[in-house]
């Protein structure tokens, strides 16, 4: 694909992820130990061969333009958005930095599986990606006709969606788009929305669809997508390339299939592994521990004596050291948990659990869904974290809490 860039929209503050982005921006969260937007770079440069690739920045921008330079050895050029405006100005910016062009724009924020890799290479000028979603209601619901697309509507009312079909955060477009981003007005939420550029594109020019399946995709936007992505990301990785056991496992140890054992882990004795799990480089697993399918340990993270974690992220360096049990929960960069340090994950009435989000209390539609853990946060000895709980960056929560309520950034919890 001769004269193409690729444009990356890293823009966001990841206020709905907090505390997961007090630490960090949302687009270098680490997925099996890779920055989503590095994932994106390295899946789609081994499909086309963009002549540059743009990331349009904002939010701790420094440590962004850093990390995709580091995984990505061709040209990168990095814009600054300035004020967030939404995802019309940051095309809009992106193109006006860069020139006539073909551009395909991927937002950097998703889960995409391979397949998804696939559809995205192949999109050509114009078209749109699409995806079933379960909840059409939270994104932007696409009408499309004989295989065109029609339009797209931003988040309608519940009761008025007609379509599961929703716009999936991936465009190919020529330079003649910018005169449409050129012309947008705020929307209602106050953004300069591509999808309305995308309405009025639709108007002059056949615009193709591609569709990609419900599973290939996932709007990382709530700390509780980021471990469903982790999910969909690992058993994915096993789908292509099955059981991968390159560090150092103790003879006594027991691993099940569709376990990845990164160079530089180490399994120590009578410890249980029940695939599909990841265990990245430098970590470290037992003796005597149960780590439960749908884990994902990262690098440098410890799970030590009698631990069992289950369908949980531990992000790099995170401490599960003795006596824990870690249940559907993200435990974030460098975190410790004190002994008998437990997460529940399960409502007495089996009801789904609801998470505060921006103030509201969201259902996240999980009836199975721990404790999410910022970075550098720690637990004394013996607290428990009830369902749902968010525990910001920095915090102390002190021995013996049990705690129902969210801990704030740096807090000091005492019971």
């Amino acid at each position: 694909m001769g004269g193409l860039k690729l444009v990356l929209l890293a823009a966001g503050k990841g206020v709905r992820m907090r505390p997961l982005t007090e630490t960090r921006p949302k687009p270098l969260l680490p997925i099996l130990d890779e920055p989503m937007i590095c994932r994106h770079v390295r899946e789609l440069t081994s499909r086309v061969q963009p002549d540059e690739i743009i990331v349009v920045v904002s939010y701790m921008k420094e440590m962004v333009s850093d990390a995709v330079r580091r995984c990505y050895g061709g040209k990168v050029t990095v814009v600054d958005q300035g004020e967030e405006r939404g995802t019309g100005d940051a095309i809009r910016v992106a193109m006006e930095a860069s020139g006539p062009s073909k551009y395909l724009i991927v937002y950097s924020d998703l889960f995409l599986s391979g397949r998804a890799y696939d559809v995205i290479s192949k999109m050509r000028p114009y078209s749109v990606l699409t995806a079933e979603a379960s909840e059409p209601w939270n994104y932007g619901v696409v009408t499309v006709k004989e295989g065109k697309f029609v339009r797209v509507v931003e988040k309608p009312p519940r009761d008025q969606v007609t379509s599961k079909l929703v716009y999936s955060g991936a465009l190919a477009v020529d330079y003649e788009f910018l005169d449409f981003l050129r012309r947008l007005r705020p929307s209602p939420r106050g953004e300069l929305e591509v999808t309305d550029a995308l309405n009025e594109l639709a108007g002059s020019f056949d615009v193709d669809v591609a569709t990609i399946n419900q599973e290939d995709w996932l709007d990382v936007g709530r700390p509780w997508d980021y471990l469903i992505a982790n999910r969909l990301a690992l058993r994915d990785a096993v789908a292509r390339g099955g059981s991968k056991v390159r560090g150092e496992v103790h003879s006594t140890a027991i691993i099940d299939d569709g376990v990845i054992v990164e160079e530089g882990a180490e399994v120590g004795p009578y410890t249980v592994i029940e695939g599909p799990a990841y265990i990245g480089p430098g970590a470290k697993v037992g003796p005597s521990s149960h780590i439960r399918p749908e884990t994902v340990l990262m690098a440098g993270s410890k799970v030590g004596y009698a631990v069992e974690v289950k369908a949980s992220v531990l992000m790099e360096k995170a401490r599960a050291p003795h006596f824990n049990y870690v249940g559907d929960s993200v435990i974030g960069e460098d975190v410790n948990l004190g002994a008998g340090t437990i997460t529940a994950n399960l409502r007495f009435d089996h009801r789904t659990i609801k998470v505060e989000v921006k103030g509201e209390r969201v259902d996240t539609g999980l009836t199975k869904l721990g404790a999410i853990m910022g970075g550098h946060s720690q637990t004394g000895i013996n607290v428990s974290l009830m369902p749902g709980v968010k525990v910001g960056s920095y915090a102390v929560i002190y021995p013996g809490c049990v705690v129902y309520r969210d801990v704030g950034e740096r807090e000091v919890y005492k019971c």
